[in-house]
């Protein structure tokens, strides 16, 4: 394999980012042996990342949550801040979490390292403001939807599409029937629940989700309720929530398997949606986040949709519930959804999933990064035998 003798720094915040990161670490990993540093968590451990901070004490949405982590948040900061001034890597790779993200970019900047943005800020639904900041900060981007290069070039901001790399790694682990063995149920209507992999996502939304499964449970009593569990939830803190809701199964790492084979779900917003479109799975989109961060999100954000699958639709075709969780309602929409079965949103799934798919996305990004590093050192070549 090729010698590579370059530092690379990425900064994960999330669950979700960090699959993607690990995903894009193997890529990477294929092309030369490159010094990889992180803010991660066992999972780019395991892959022999050297993690800098572990991100799961920072993980939190919402203006008062992130008020209410401070403190944590600034010691990761500080904590990526001491790393990159002492090692200076050859390059910065950002993930998503653009709130903690933007302000490493800032800081890289300072210090003359290059950044480069894998799944950026979503500037299609905030204002202005943040597309300045990327082309002062950003040297590239890597887009995995598909109008927002556009959006970028646009701006003189130097991008890069590569699909989204969920079209491809999102699928089921198991057959049918061995899901449904490994859940020990015969047959009959299944639920899956997925209520956000971040702590304060999953108090939010239980109370809501237990009320919703009680009104579904007195017209449909045989339904079986199915609740992967995130990754980012320690186990003993899971147990807690699963108290409120007798009855549900918890499914440790099988996401997949319990979107694929379900006959409805019902799903916080965020790259699960997406998940759930992929799957062909009848969604309901619920969001909650605490009042003061709603009425703020309503002055910043300009979106008609929040979830993913929607805005690519351009239409709903997830029925949406944010803030105002009717718990009536959305069970009334979750039991027509299960009577309808899947054929009901099959042809706009279909259309999302075509418009997302492009082969080997983790593979054009690694190539994109081995692109910008080999610019960045005159046009040679890293990939050098020794």
């Amino acid at each position: 394999m090729p010698h590579i003798n370059k530092k690379i720094f990425i900064s994960t915040g999330e669950l979700s980012g960090e699959v993607h990161a690990c995903h894009l670490v193997e890529s990477i990993k294929n092309t030369g042996n490159f010094s990889l540093s992180a803010m991660g968590s066992e999972r780019l451990a395991a892959l022999g990342v050297e993690i800098v901070h572990d991100y799961r004490d920072i993980s939190v949405t919402g203006l008062s949550e992130v008020l209410s982590h401070m403190g944590h948040i600034r010691r990761a900061f500080d904590d990526v801040k001491t790393y990159l001034r002492t090692n200076r890597p050859d390059l910065v790779i950002l993930v998503d979490f653009p709130g903690f993200n933007m302000r490493i970019a800032r800081f890289s900047r300072s210090l003359g390292i290059p950044v480069v943005y894998f799944i950026p800020p979503q500037i299609w639904a905030w204002k202005k403001g943040r597309l300045k900041k990327i082309k002062e900060y950003v040297n590239k981007v890597i887009c995995i939807l598909p109008f927002e290069q556009e959006l970028y070039v646009k701006e003189g901001i130097t991008s890069t599409y590569i699909g989204h790399p969920f079209a491809h790694t999102v699928k089921p682990t198991l057959s049918k029937d061995e899901f449904l063995k490994s859940i020990n149920v015969p047959s009959g209507p299944i639920l899956t629940i997925m209520p956000g992999s971040r702590r304060n996502e999953i108090v939010r939304h239980i109370p809501v989700l237990t009320e919703i499964i009680s009104k579904i449970r007195l017209k449909l009593p045989g339904i079986t309720i199915v609740m992967p569990v995130a990754g980012s939830i320690h186990e003993a803190e899971f147990a807690s929530f699963l108290e409120n809701i007798p009855g549900i199964i918890p499914i440790k790492g099988g996401a997949y398997n319990a979107l694929a084979y379900c006959d409805a779900a019902i799903v916080a917003s965020g790259s699960a949606t997406l998940e759930a479109a992929l799957l062909k799975t009848p969604t309901i989109i619920i969001y909650r986040i605490s009042w003061l961060s709603y009425y703020i999100a309503r002055i910043i954000v300009n979106v008609d949709h929040i979830g993913l699958p929607n805005i690519i639709a351009g239409k709903e075709v997830f029925p949406e519930f944010v803030q105002h969780l009717e718990a009536a309602t959305i069970a009334n929409t979750a039991l027509s959804m299960i009577d309808k079965g899947r054929q009901g949103v099959a042809g706009d799934l279909a259309s999302i999933i075509d418009k997302l798919k492009v082969d080997d996305s983790y593979g054009l990004a690694a190539g994109a990064v081995i692109s910008f590093l080999e610019k960045e050192q005159g046009n040679e070549p890293l990939l050098q035998t020794s």
